[in-house]
């Protein structure tokens, strides 16, 4: 058996593991269940082994009806090769550098790199490989070694008419920080860009460990911007101390400034509360059948009205004469306990040949003219 393969760290923060120490396999996925609990349950019934006994992950097609699942024993990891895991942005199966770009035909890629050999096949319909096949090998770079594969991979897809693309050397890993992405690639492949939401599923790290990192990164990201606006915060407050500063050099000016001002102010401030008066006049219509309907039907039958007038859409001033100045009290007191006044004012009382004469001011409630011009 030759020796295992190092475990690859790229400079982008990606952590690339050996493709053969990987089970691949593409599953559909129903659109009615969690993408995460389809793979979990894809895998216990594939895998030799108990999902807490493996370094899993997946690739998500972009429709989403379809996972490429990957996974690994974890005994097949030294603690020496986990030890560098921690600290990288994602650890993932270094295959996914050869399953970028969609093939428009049947196409089977062909990576050698050092001591692996891997190949994937396209159907030329799905965007993932319907296989995936690595092998260890001494020799990857042997002519034998990379037709063996390939017709193995023929005889589990059936694509025996597929053409065969092969790529030698290396994977890199490269970071866009203007997309946020990172692009795993093949020497002369076609490369596999993925975010960082892309990323997540695809780590193959344990997942308590993921999420616990991604409350940690929560954390983080929570005291930067505590930080951030703190500073900011400081910064205001000088700014604002050095406004204040000029502030007060200007001030005596500005004082000028507003007694100048201030007639053209009081017209524009006058001409405002006119054209309120006239939208509140325009929007809101006046009442005084309602209010008449309101103010008549306790009045006593001595008092008669002689003019009405509105002022306003709440309040109406009543001219009257009775020829018993005591009803002209009594009213007053009925019409103070009505629900639908908010105001009762009598005013102007005079006596003159047996008749007494009053104006009577009543102010209402909104909604009670609401109501009577409802009912």
């Amino acid at each position: 058996m030759t020796e295992s393969p190092p475990v690859s760290t790229a400079s982008a923060g990606l952590c690339l593991l050996p493709s053969d120490r990987f089970f691949i396999r593409t599953v559909p996925l129903a659109a009615e269940a969690g993408v995460a609990a389809q793979v979990e349950l894809a895998l216990e019934n594939l895998a030799p082994f108990p999902l807490g006994q493996l370094y899993y992950g997946y690739l998500l097609s972009p429709a989403g009806d379809e996972a490429l699942i990957f996974a690994a024993y974890r005994k097949r990891f030294t603690p020496e090769e986990t030890a560098a895991w921690g600290a990288a942005a994602a650890v993932l199966p270094g295959f996914l550098a050869l399953v970028g770009g969609k093939p428009a035909t049947p196409v089977i890629r062909v990576w050698s790199e050092t001591r692996t050999l891997t190949v994937a096949a396209w159907d030329g319909r799905s965007p993932l490989p319907v296989a995936v096949m690595a092998r260890e090998t001494a020799k990857p770079a042997e002519a034998a070694a990379r037709s063996a594969l390939v017709a193995e991979i023929r005889a589990r897809t059936g694509l025996a008419a597929a053409t065969v693309s092969e790529f030698s050397g290396e994977a890199t890993v490269s970071r866009n920080r203007g997309k946020e992405t990172f692009e795993l690639k093949v020497p002369a492949g076609p490369g596999l860009s993925l975010t960082e939401a892309e990323l997540q599923p695809a780590d193959v790290r344990d997942k308590g460990f993921l999420g616990g990192k991604r409350v940690q990164q929560r954390r983080d990201l929570l005291l930067w911007r505590g930080f951030l606006a703190c500073t900011v915060g400081l910064a205001a407050l000088v700014v604002l101390e050095a406004g204040l500063l000029a502030g007060n050099l200007g001030l005596r000016r500005l004082r000028e400034v507003v007694q100048l001002q201030a007639p053209a102010a009081q017209k524009i401030e006058t001409a405002q509360s006119l054209s309120v008066r006239i939208e509140e006049m325009t929007q809101r219509r006046l009442r005084p059948f309602e209010m008449l309907a309101v103010i008549n039907q306790n009045r006593p039958v001595s008092i008669n009205f002689v003019r009405t007038t509105t002022t306003g859409l709440l309040s109406m001033e009543v001219e009257a004469q009775t020829a018993n100045a005591a009803d002209v009290s009594q009213y007053e007191a009925v019409l103070r306990a009505a629900p639908e006044l908010a105001g009762v004012e009598t005013r102007d009382l005079r006596s003159r040949e047996g008749q007494t004469s009053f104006v009577l001011t009543v102010t209402f409630k909104p909604d009670s003219l609401r109501s009577e011009a409802g009912s």
